[in-house]
């Protein structure tokens, strides 16, 4: 589950790199490679997981509020908001290693990286505690207001995936 919820910002922000976005004031506005996170920015993203059943708990939906800022160096910073999670992400592009990357941490102690070529599909590594889990999240834009993800997960002989959708 923190896995889920640290990748469901890389949800809404991977899903809009590569659709323009509107204009934003010129003093909050993301350039560059950076510029299709324009779109996540303004009002909050209403997020919804199917989370399967894992770490002694059954399977369940979980339900977040996403806001989205721009922060120093033409990064973008999101916060994520639920009942029983909270956690922060950063999202990027290096122009030296020509990708994106996404850097998280939450509530959970769950921490991890993941970079993309294409700032569609993700991949890196979820730490949670002294456990590392291979991660794969792929994202998709079935709608101008719509974001979906897949996310696949697996270590220490598990493996989970998780189906997420986030409107406003």
């Amino acid at each position: 589950m923190r896995v889920f919820f640290a990748s469901l910002c890389a949800t809404a922000v991977a899903g809009f790199i590569a659709f323009p976005a509107p204009a934003k004031a010129a003093d909050t506005m993301l350039t560059g490679q950076m510029a299709g996170f324009n779109y996540l920015l303004g009002a909050p993203w209403t997020c919804t997981t199917q989370v399967p059943a894992m770490h002694d708990m059954p399977a369940h939906t979980d339900s977040a509020t996403v806001t989205f800022e721009v922060a120093p160096r033409n990064i973008i910073h999101d916060h994520v908001s639920g009942a029983n999670y909270m956690g922060d992400d950063y999202f990027g592009y290096s122009s030296r290693m020509s990708n994106y990357w996404t850097t998280s941490a939450d509530n959970q102690a769950s921490y991890g990286i993941q970079t993309s070529t294409d700032g569609r599909t993700f991949t890196g590594t979820m730490h949670m505690g002294m456990m590392a889990m291979d991660v794969t999240t792929t994202y998709g834009k079935p709608g101008a207001n719509n974001i979906s993800m897949t996310q696949v997960m697996s270590g220490g002989g598990q493996s989970a995936t998780l189906s997420s959708s986030c409107t406003r």
